[in-house]
């Protein structure tokens, strides 16, 4: 496990391996270069593009699977416009995803939200 928010749960093992299994699976259900793509987008309404989350490839990295353009810009809205997303907003992305996918989207979206937010405010060193 990596990055900011499970080094601020190295103290606590038992929660970390939950964290990190959580996270894995929502990673996995959606897939390693749509993850990477939605963490990247993530990153880049934090300003954290130089140093994305763990994981995150840099600007310009090619994909084999492209995520959709209206994917990326709900992913995008997550950060700071989450209550302006509607309910068709969301169903666009589920026609695009498929129910599962689009849950495992979201959880993935949610979480790189929380780890850039963690990096800015150095989590691991408010945490000792």
């Amino acid at each position: 496990m990596n990055g900011p928010v499970a080094a601020a749960l190295i103290g606590t093992p038992e929660l970390g391996a939950k964290y990190e299994a959580f996270r894995s699976a929502a990673h996995e259900a959606l897939g390693e270069e749509l993850t990477a793509q939605v963490r990247h987008a993530v990153a880049e309404v934090h300003g954290t593009q130089g140093t994305p989350p763990t994981g995150t490839p840099p600007s310009g990295t090619p994909a084999t699977d492209k995520a959709p353009p209206m994917c990326l810009a709900y992913a995008r809205r997550i950060p700071f416009e989450h209550t302006a997303i509607t309910d068709e907003d969301a169903a666009a992305v589920i026609a695009e995803l498929g129910e599962a996918r689009f849950v495992a989207f979201s959880v993935v979206a949610a979480l790189a939200d929380a780890e850039c937010r963690a990096q800015k405010v150095d989590l691991p060193g408010l945490s000792r």
